[in-house]
């Protein structure tokens, strides 16, 4: 789960403006790249969840299910373009919508996404360098978690990819890099 602090809400903004108009959306369709692709295909059993907190009305939480999804490509551009059409499509009818397939928009937030999935561990520098079964990773975009992102998450086991600052995207490959050896 990447929760994006900027990320716009509504399809208000270019696919050729990903890190301005869109609010740092480069960010997260390098995670959803990151998590999903494979060498030759899709990992289809690895969903990524996107917490869109930009304006104008934060939150829509966005999933993209490696099982079902269709039409994805391993570029920002085309990503980012599912993730605009499916803003355009989203009716805000407090119910879950696909938008594509394999992708759903939902109006819920960190707290709601986080009971939705199973033993969910925060990445942070200061965590410990463990994994201990996890497979729900949260972590942020270019920024920190907020100080109220942090009372929801406070409770979280803690883990750590090293003592220095990643991108998300270089995280998640690590992730699933670790993932990867312990199986």
């Amino acid at each position: 789960m990447i929760i994006g602090h900027r990320a716009h809400t509504v399809a208000d903004w270019k696919l050729d403006d990903l890190c301005g108009g869109a609010g740092r959306l480069d960010v997260l369709v390098r995670c959803v790249t990151a998590a999903l692709w494979k060498s030759h295909g899709i990992r289809r059993d690895t969903d990524i969840w996107l917490i869109l907190n930009g304006p104008p009305e934060p939150p829509v939480t966005v999933h993209f299910s490696g099982e079902k999804i269709r039409y994805l490509n391993p570029d920002e551009r085309s990503t980012a373009a599912l993730i605009r059409n499916g803003l355009i499509k989203f009716k805000n009818e407090g119910k879950p919508m696909e938008t594509s397939p394999g992708i759903t928009m939902e109006r819920i937030g960190l707290e709601g996404v986080l009971e939705k999935l199973p033993n969910p561990i925060l990445l942070s520098e200061n965590g410990e360098d463990v994994m201990n079964g996890a497979n729900t990773f949260v972590l942020g975009d270019d920024k920190d978690p907020t100080e109220e992102e942090m009372e929801i998450l406070k409770n979280l086991p803690n883990i750590s990819l090293g003592k220095e600052s990643l991108l998300s995207s270089a995280c998640v490959t690590l992730i699933h890099h670790r993932l990867g050896l312990s199986k």
